[in-house]
């Protein structure tokens, strides 16, 4: 009987303690995670322009090239980054489209949350008590399911850079109870260098130069944060560019008369929405046209997961990378490289690097689909995901064994 209760005694003692060790033990230190988005920064940038803040990034953390969504554009792939969605699943099929669904055409900015389907990141975030910040992040302006980040700032170009920079510092180091555990910001560079002036100029890579020491700078305060140590930086883009070549531009207007359709959003690539009765005959048409290739949309290939939404156009057109499409009886000035060609393209190839507590050391990865961005997130701040076309076990090769 002595044993017994020596026994009990000795159990509930050891529960007491463990108990109270539990309670006096340090609260677990909450990460953060802050993300920014280069537009058009190509994968091989680094390779020919001096950036050692984004080498510096690689050395200390994971570094890959990162694959848009089809098409491999600014707005759909910022927001499939954004739900971990494609096009196809999200809605937002073009930069400029038409939804049967609303009656209604999408434009750039338009605020409309209609437009956007399946969760943002920060959606998620919050609705689980995480404070979330964005600025420009496409969709972040908008009430999607009626909610949007913590802090957010409606798209004004005329900010400058670094005060973008500073703002997130800023946020960073607000209360504790008040200050963002996600940071999502944009910057419109690289892209509106390298559409004027190729990707392969000078001019582009003193941008890139230009941005580094930019990164560089915000990295230089970053330090200074009291909670530096347990932020992780994501560094990424939305897509490529590749070069225009203007003895492959191609005008439908030489093709087609453009009354035969409801719709027409041309460019890189084209959605065109021709009457029913002339569907056939556009298509047998648009097969010869050279350069370009056209699918019915339900003969989109597999792999770019695109064509079972409503709102692409019944014809779907893709230009060669490196030829320019318009349709219009007076061309319009032309640029000097665009995007939204295939996005298994190595020219369409963003760039992504991931350094901080939770992230692997002088890691290069393979390619990686940009839609796993949202599951990358979701466990840096374990996060319960929504429905997402991310690869889990693909995410888990950016960690530490312990995370």
């Amino acid at each position: 009987m002595y044993r017994f209760y020596t026994f009990i005694f000795v159990n509930i003692f050891s529960i007491i303690c463990l108990s109270i060790a539990g309670c006096t033990a340090r609260p677990k230190k909450e990460h953060y995670v802050v993300v920014l988005s280069m537009d058009g920064f190509r994968s091989d940038y680094p390779s020919h322009a001096y950036t050692p803040t984004l080498d510096s990034l690689a050395r200390v953390g994971v570094k890959a090239a990162f694959r848009p969504c089809f098409p491999s554009m600014t707005f759909p792939n910022h927001y499939s980054m954004a739900t971990g969605l494609h096009p196809d699943h999200h809605g937002l099929v073009h930069n400029t489209f038409y939804a049967p669904d609303l009656d209604r055409v999408y434009t750039k900015g338009n605020p409309d949350p209609a437009f956007f389907g399946g969760e943002p990141i920060w959606n998620t975030a919050e609705k689980q008590g995480v404070r979330t910040a964005a600025i420009y992040w496409v969709g972040s302006e908008y009430l999607i399911q009626g909610r949007r980040p913590s802090i957010w700032k409606p798209f004004d170009a005329s900010v400058p850079f670094a005060d973008r920079a500073d703002s997130v510092i800023a946020w960073l180091q607000l209360p504790e109870k008040v200050r963002p555990r996600l940071v999502m910001w944009y910057l419109e560079e690289p892209d509106a260098t390298g559409h004027t002036a190729t990707p392969d100029s000078a001019a582009t890579f003193s941008m890139v130069e230009r941005l580094d020491r930019l990164l560089g700078d915000f990295f230089v305060k970053a330090r200074k944060l009291e909670i530096f140590d347990r932020i992780d930086f994501v560094v990424l883009s939305d897509h490529g560019m590749a070069t225009y070549y203007p003895e492959n531009y191609v005008n439908l207007n030489d093709y087609l008369p453009r009354d035969s359709f409801d719709y027409v959003f041309d460019g890189v690539p084209t959605l065109l929405y021709p009457k029913p009765a002339y569907t056939d005959s556009a298509y047998a048409i648009l097969k010869r046209v050279p350069h370009v290739t056209v699918w019915k949309k339900d003969e989109i290939p597999e792999r770019f997961v695109y064509g079972k939404n409503s709102r692409i156009g019944d014809l779907f057109v893709l230009p060669d990378v490196g030829t320019y499409l318009q349709f219009t009886p007076v061309p319009c000035p032309l640029l000097a490289a665009t995007h939204g060609y295939d996005n298994f393209a190595p020219e369409m190839e963003a760039i992504f690097y991931a350094a901080g507590p939770s992230f692997k050391q002088n890691t290069e990865l393979p390619v990686m689909a940009n839609v796993n961005l949202y599951l990358i997130i979701a466990r840096l701040l374990d996060l319960q995901p929504a429905p997402t076309d991310g690869d889990s076990a693909v995410v888990s090769t950016l960690f530490r064994a312990s995370e």
